[in-house]
Order: structure tokens, then sequence, then C-alpha cells
């Protein structure tokens, strides 16, 4: 199919592709097990008073900051007296999951992290299902929490689902209207906007990520901006189970809210297919609209190197994460060549974009931090290694050998999110299939690196760069050795449908064993053809998995890849 997209589109735009007759001879998935709906009953038991305790604990350390949805004062109360949400508890547990230590996944009787979401997911989608909840913001904070699920490539009720259920729910109760001059207490007016504002922001992360519309047009919202009272109202100091709300957490939320209202009209003005011909959409002025965003920055929100705590150098990161991802959304190069004054300005800005992220996540990983990051730090990455990858099919090849370097940082911090964030596997498999075949190497890359050279500009910690350049050179070797086995852990069928309440008679906290690369467990049913060795194609996701983050031309491998190359390797 061939069609010419209205509105400043005049070349013709190919949006339909034939899928390779590899793809479609393994087109037929296994058998999934069928899933039995669970019994109310089932549904509203709950892990033990300790366990509960510790994934509330873990919630309101590291899923409530970014997502303040909780009335933590009510909720607190309501815990004490046995009397929380059922659904609203499974939510919150399942997000934890995501994040919490290893201990606490054993501690609460799972054999792995995917175990523990999927038992918490099934019940709070049963009492969902039944209209078991009645109260609304309990509704919609869960709703919105269940938009953290992802399973696989192939559910049908991902995070995409439920987060457009969230949205339309909110819009029912008028989150998305101004309640200014209603006679509701401030308390209830400053909960709904942060509900709303919560899925006004992943909505705009989840849409830029997916390459979906946004779901919420900004011109049917008068909602007014978050302020900063709008997050203390509800600090429990008498609760040891609620973290005290910070500065930085509260400054986060407000800045992560304001640049995503720009991200919502970097998505529609650059990937709509009716392109608005509005100044709002103008990529200069877009680019003005960030650089006036990050001018104004409280302190707390300019960016610093992370450390081991979870403070605010820590939450600065994951905003300038994302803030260098919509450049390279902006200005993601059309072509690897050949490119004209102001596109060649915008090749600068996004090559810029995407060394700042890369070393960003080296900083994270240095200090072990990237493990507690968000969601939108996955497509961060992914279209940082999207950048490094044009530059490696261009004709510069001293840039080429930095990009394959700096690739491989990347895909080096996709491991360790692709750890809790399970979508992040699915692009690190890729893009290590797509280094080897732009570099001619086949299986052959887990011989060895690429080329010996640091992604650092200049070494921060004082290191003598022979020793640097080992290190890394020892990890990347170790890290391609081991990608060339399947990789295994994630989009288990494991027997949590029905599965009684885990056995929680373990220890305490035990200390936290450093887990390898990728050491999950061996179970791979119901999507071992997902990650057969040919089962991601590589030029069906470059001209439309990638879409439009890669160029429709791309795929040639550069002249003299030898230069690439320079260990000779076969």
């Amino acid at each position: 199919m061939i069609c010419s997209p209205r509105g400043g589109v005049s070349e013709p735009v190919k949006v339909h592709y034939p899928i390779p007759a590899s793809i479609v001879d393994r087109a037929v998935m296994p058998t999934r097990p069928q899933v039995e709906p669970l019994t109310v009953q089932v549904a509203l038991v709950m892990p033990s008073k300790e366990i509960s305790d510790r994934l509330i604990y873990t919630f309101f350390d590291l899923i409530h900051p970014p997502y303040p949805v909780i009335n933590r004062l009510d909720f607190s109360e309501l815990y004490k007296q046995g009397k929380a949400s059922p659904m609203l508890l499974h939510a919150m547990f399942l997000s934890t999951f995501i994040l919490c230590d290893d201990s606490l996944i054993q501690a609460a009787g799972f054999s792995d992290r995917t175990a523990a979401r999927k038992f918490h997911y099934l019940r709070a989608k049963t009492l969902y299902d039944v209209d078991h909840e009645t109260d609304r913001n309990a509704i919609a904070a869960a709703l919105f929490l269940l938009g953290f699920w992802w399973n696989g490539p192939e559910d049908q009720k991902d995070s995409w689902f439920w987060l457009g259920c969230a949205t339309t729910y909110a819009q029912s109760l008028g989150m998305h209207r101004s309640a200014a001059a209603s006679r509701w207490c401030p308390k209830k007016i400053a909960l709904r906007k942060r509900i709303w504002w919560s899925i006004y922001t992943r909505d705009r992360h989840t849409a830029a990520c997916l390459g979906r519309p946004c779901r919420i047009r900004d011109e049917d919202c008068d909602i007014e901006p978050l302020v900063e009272s709008d997050f203390y109202f509800d600090d429990d100091h008498r609760n040891p189970l609620i973290i005290t709300q910070r500065e930085y957490h509260t400054a986060y939320v407000i800045e992560m809210a304001k640049v995503a209202e720009i991200l919502g009209d970097i998505v529609i003005g650059e990937y709509s297919p009716r392109r608005p011909s509005s100044d709002r959409y103008n990529a200069d002025r877009l680019k003005d609209r960030l650089q006036q965003w990050e001018i104004q920055l409280p302190r707390c929100m300019q960016k610093a190197l992370p450390d081991e705590t979870l403070g605010a150098a820590f939450w600065a990161s994951q905003l300038h994460l994302a803030y260098q991802n919509y450049y390279i959304l902006l200005f993601r190069p059309k072509a690897i060549g050949d490119l004209s004054p102001s596109e060649a300005e915008g090749d600068i800005v996004a090559r810029r974009a995407a060394d700042s992220i890369t070393r960003m996540t080296e900083d994270l990983l240095a200090v072990g931090a990237i493990r507690f990051s968000q969601m939108h730090i996955v497509p961060a990455v992914f279209g940082a290694l999207s950048i490094h990858t044009l530059v490696i099919c261009r004709k510069d090849p001293i840039r080429r050998q930095l990009a394959g370097n700096k690739s491989r940082q990347c895909i080096l911090a996709l491991s360790e999110l692709a750890k809790h964030w399970p979508v992040g596997l699915w692009i690190m498999k890729f893009f290590v299939r797509l280094m080897r075949r732009l570099t001619g190497q086949g299986s052959a890359l887990s011989a060895g690196p690429i080329v010996d050279v640091t992604s650092r500009i200049a070494n921060d910690s004082g290191e003598s760069e022979d020793s640097t350049l080992r290190e890394s050179s020892r990890s990347s070797t170790a890290m391609f050795h081991n990608l060339d086995h399947p990789v295994s852990g994630y989009n288990q069928q494991h027997d949590t449908d029905n599965v009684q309440p885990p056995n929680t008679e373990r220890s305490g906290m035990e200390e936290q064993q450093i887990p390898d690369m990728f050491s999950w467990p061996n179970d791979q049913v119901g999507f071992d053809s997902l990650w057969a060795e040919d089962t991601i194609d590589v030029d069906l996701l470059l001209q439309h998995g990638l879409c439009p983050l890669l160029p429709a031309n791309f795929g040639a491998v550069p002249p003299n890849t030898d230069a690439f190359n320079p260990q000779g390797q076969a």
C-alpha cells in the first residue's frame, strides 16, 4: 500500500511492508497455556503482613515519588485497619516487583520477577473485571499502575491497553478539567491533579516509545499545572512505611509534566501522518521550548553526577535522559548521507543528545543505580543506539569506531534495564544482531570487542586509560559472548494463574547477591520462537519497527568495513 499523507509531505511514503517469508514460516506461535479465570476469593488473598509491609515501603520509596497517584494519609489509615483496596494493593505490588531487590522476591516465595509480577497482575485484573472496587480515585490509581504491566509482544492487555483504560476513566471523572471553581477541598483537587498529570506524562512517553498517537489532546484540557502545594498535604511522618516527600521528588514530577507537554507536540509535529502546519509544531520553535525548559530548571534538577543514593542527582538524571531523547525524536536524521545544511545541523544535535544519553547511562551503571531507573529510560537508550547505528553506517572510520563502542555501552545498559523492564530485552537482542550484521562479523562478534576505544571523552575517575580500555574490552567480550545464547527469564508461562499465595516462610532480609548479567531462570514455555536465533528479522525491523528513528533507506553496510574490524575477525 502506497499513500501520500496530507500536509507538508510531498514524497510517497511506504507505510505497509511485506513480511519476509522467513517470518511468515515462523508466524505460528506455540499454543499458549489457557489461563483459567481466578475467583474473587482467590484474588482477595494478600501476602503476609511482613511481606506486604516491605512491598509498601518499597513502593513509596521507588514508585510513588515519580508517580504520586495515592493519598498517603488515607491509604496509611486504611492499611492499618485492614481496609485498603485489594485491587489497589495488587496493582501496587505489581509495580513494586519491577524494581525491588531480588531478596524481596525470594522472601515473597516467588522464583523470579516475572512470576511475582504476573501473580499480582492477574489478581488486580480479576478484581477490576468484577467491579470489586468502588472508590474512584483508587480505581484510577490502580488502572494507572496496571499500565506498567508488559509480559510479551503478544499481549493484548499490555501497557498501552491499561494506560488507555486509566486515561478514559480519568476523563470520565473530569480529571482533565479545572476544578478551581468547584466546592471540593484542596486535598481532593490536589490528588486529582497528581493522578491526571501522572497519566498525561505516561501517555506522552508511551506514545513516543510505541509510535502511537497521543490519546490526550491538550485542547480538551484546562486543568491547572502542578504546584508544590499539591504534594505535601498527605505527608505521614507517623508511619514508617511512608517515605517522606523530598523537594527533588516534587521538582521531578512538576518538571517532567512540563516537558511532557513539549514531547506531545514533538510526537504530533514530527510523526503524525497529517502533520499540522501550525508554528507550534515547528522544529526550531520546539527546540527553543526545550532549551527554555532546561534553563528554568530548579537547582535540584540540574544535571549532576549520580552517586549510590537515590537523591537529587539520580532523579535529575532520569529527567535529563528523557530530555535528551526528545532532541533525538525531534532531529533524528532522515538519511544516512547527503544531508542539507539544516539536516546536518539537526544531525549534530541528535548525535550530541545520543552521546549525552550514553554518558549518563554509563554514570548510572558505574554507581549501580541504573537498576532503579524508570521505564522511559529504555526508549531513551534505544534512541541513542539508533543514532550510534547511523554513524556506524557512514564513511568516517574514527566516528564509526567510536559509535561502535558507544553502542556497546548502551547495550550493556539495556542488559541491566531488561532485568526489570522486559521490553528492554527485545530491543537489546535486536541491536546485537544488527551490530553483527553491520560489522560483517556474524556470531564471531563474541570473540572480542569491535574496537578498544572508551566511550567517555574524558576519564572522570582518574584511572589510567589503559586499565579503562582493558576493562571495557573484557566486559564487552563477555557481554557479546553471553548474547550468543538464547536469553530466558522473561515472558515465562509460570503456573501463577491459579496458584495459592506463595510460601512466605523464609528468613528475613538476606544479603543480596549480585546476579550474572543473564542469569535468569530457564523457563521458555510460550515464547521460545521469539528468541530463536533468526526470529528477529533485521530488514523488517529496520524498515518498519524502528521507523521513524531510522531512515527508509537504512541498511546498506558501509564500504571498507574492515576499518571497523581492526582485529581482522571473520
